[in-house]
């Protein structure tokens, strides 16, 4: 009986520490995050073509937020997607140095090169440890087929994002001018390679992880708080918009996430009252 205590007493413990090691390690990725984040856009936005380089960013960053939302036992699969992303922003950031687009402020790139370069580091880790592994994505596409395939309107919708996904990657040109560069002709092949990442980490991120949200209420706020983020930023960008050789088209993916997040409104309420939290 005392030894039956003591494999249990040992395996809570086991369990309790491996809880402060993932919730330490949550807590550090959101406070790097927000120091990257903040390196990231902290721009002279009174340099030609700078505010169209912090909307590129924002792509990334928007879609990062909708990983606070997947369930505790998926949560690697933000791991996956943080290290691309942080690959991409640090080629990204010393593509626009090594052409003096830097903002102006030589201190703060190097400080998002390092902040980048740890985010790297730090998610490669997370990536290693926790996955997802090989076995995890040889096992998504049946999982994600499943779920297309039971899914309701709202869920189904979301496949979408395919369109999104190869329209990035395959025409990255002319999502490209769906914004106008101000003038900077030099950011061009920068953004325009930048804009073909943006396929993997930004539509297709948010395509697997829609199959992960679950819970009606938490992916209403994830959509909604994705749609919303880019719809603020029409006031402060509408001239990127209507002066771009495209005017107005980028209009479509905003359109497509606030017709999402309706959706996904619409669904919680029909699906009854559902705690945030479970």
């Amino acid at each position: 009986m005392s030894g039956e205590r003591s494999y249990i007493a040992s395996s809570a413990s086991r369990i309790s520490s491996v809880e402060i090691r993932e919730n330490r390690n949550f807590i550090f990725t959101v406070i790097l995050d927000i120091l990257v984040y903040t390196s990231l856009f902290w721009r002279d936005y009174g340099i030609s073509g700078q505010l169209l380089v912090a909307h590129y960013i924002s792509f990334v960053a928007i879609s990062d937020i909708t990983g606070l939302f997947l369930p505790a036992d998926k949560r690697h699969w933000f791991n996956l997607f943080r290290f691309i992303g942080s690959l991409s922003l640090l080629l990204l950031v010393v593509a626009l140095a090594s052409k003096g687009l830097d903002n102006g402020m030589p201190a703060v790139t190097l400080i998002s090169i390092v902040l980048l370069g740890l985010r790297l580091l730090h998610s490669g880790l997370l990536l290693k440890r926790y996955g997802p592994l090989l076995k995890h994505l040889r096992h998504y596409p049946e999982y994600a087929m499943k779920y297309f395939r039971n899914a309701n309107r709202s869920n189904q919708i979301a496949l979408g994002y395919l369109v999104i996904v190869g329209a990035m990657i395959f025409f990255p040109q002319i999502t490209y001018w769906t914004h106008y560069n101000a003038g900077e002709n030099r950011l061009d092949d920068i953004l325009t390679g930048f804009q073909a990442q943006s396929g993997i980490h930004f539509a297709l991120k948010l395509l697997v992880f829609e199959t992960l949200i679950l819970n009606p209420a938490k992916k209403c706020i994830a959509r909604t708080l994705v749609a919303t983020f880019f719809i603020i930023q029409w006031p402060f960008m509408l001239p990127m918009f209507y002066l771009a050789p495209l005017p107005f088209v980028h209009a479509v993916v905003e359109l497509f996430e606030v017709y999402l997040a309706i959706l996904a409104f619409k669904y919680w309420r029909e699906s009854g009252t559902r705690a945030v939290t479970e």
